[in-house]
């Protein structure tokens, strides 16, 4: 299956002053990958990578915890033959969406973050795909 990125750009952004300068001392990372509907013969593919940034260790009621910037990158691409995005979403070509998308989304948090005085945020995103595959790792073992 051949797949083909028509075309990708910034889907929405948003920054928020942190509370405190003090919390930005820990900053949790949370993505995903959203999957619009394809067009009638299946081939023409919209994909929505989606990331946010938490302040502070991770709570046991986070349910509800709103991130202080988040942001989504949009992907258009195409398939040579008709292919559902949703069943074949552990495809290797998928994990370069997100990490492509959420590097792009992080230049424009940081841009964001340069301009409100707030320092930069290190990122770096092959470090999430290896984060998650050791994740999937652990669940697959219990």
């Amino acid at each position: 299956m051949q797949f083909d990125i028509s075309r990708d750009f910034l889907d929405g952004i948003l920054l928020q002053q942190p509370p405190t300068r003090e919390a930005l001392g820990e900053i949790r990372a949370a993505g995903q990958l959203h999957f619009l509907p394809s067009s009638p013969d299946g081939t023409m593919h919209t994909a929505v990578a989606a990331f946010a940034l938490f302040l502070g260790k991770e709570k046991a009621d986070s349910k509800g915890e709103q991130p202080f910037a988040r942001g989504g990158w949009r992907f258009l691409f195409t398939t040579d033959a008709a292919f559902d995005p949703k069943t074949g979403s552990d495809h290797p070509f998928f994990q370069s969406l997100m990490v492509l998308g959420t590097g792009k989304i992080m230049a424009q948090i940081n841009n964001l973050c340069m301009h409100a005085n707030l320092p930069l945020i290190p990122f770096e995103p092959g470090r999430m795909v290896q984060q998650q595959a050791a994740v999937q790792a652990q669940q697959a073992q219990q």
